[in-house]
């Protein structure tokens, strides 16, 4: 009887599966052949005075959904880029030579450590990930507060950023300024 009790012991042991995952190598988000940068210079006395003025123009309006809101919703939704030379944010397109690099900081991780902000985002860096000219993903950085907004990602992206992406990224973006 002990026996089979240490057998089933040994089985439901051997049965019990860890479901966290091992990533090896790199899953990236995005599979790209071209990142064009935009960013805004938009100092923090404008940003404030845009957010209490409450007659905004049109111009106004598209700027705030740009900084403030989850737009896009997805890689269909284009016309944001169009705006953004409007609203005179800068464009950059990235040196393919740090493809490489950026594709290893948006590629999927696991944390132990799960860090949450309070503040409110300003998206004032975005990256538009190209494949063949098309867009394929989305991303919208907020240094400030550590924060993001991802559309395209092709595994969970909730994890960006736990593990130092956001200060490899800064001194990535800002040398391509």
């Amino acid at each position: 009887m002990k026996n089979i009790l240490l057998l089933f012991i040994c089985l439901f042991l051997l049965s019990c599966n860890n479901n966290e995952k091992k990533v090896k190598g790199d899953l990236p988000f995005f599979h790209f052949d071209q990142i064009d940068y935009y960013y805004s210079d938009i100092s923090r006395e404008e940003e404030t005075e845009l957010g209490n003025n409450n007659e905004r123009s049109r111009q106004e309006k598209a700027l705030c959904q740009i900084l403030y809101d989850r737009v896009p919703v997805s890689t269909l939704d284009t016309l944001f880029i169009k705006n953004m030379a409007i609203l005179s944010f800068n464009k950059r397109t990235i040196d393919p030579k740090l493809n490489s690099k950026i594709s290893h900081l948006f590629s999927l991780r696991t944390s132990e450590i799960q860090e949450v902000t309070a503040c409110a985002p300003t998206y004032r860096d975005i990256l538009i990930f190209r494949k063949k000219g098309k867009v394929i993903g989305v991303t919208k950085i907020c240094f400030s507060c550590n924060q993001n907004h991802i559309i395209g990602a092709r595994y969970d992206s909730s994890n960006f950023g736990q593990n130092g992406e956001y200060a490899a990224l800064y001194n990535i973006l800002q040398a391509c300024r």
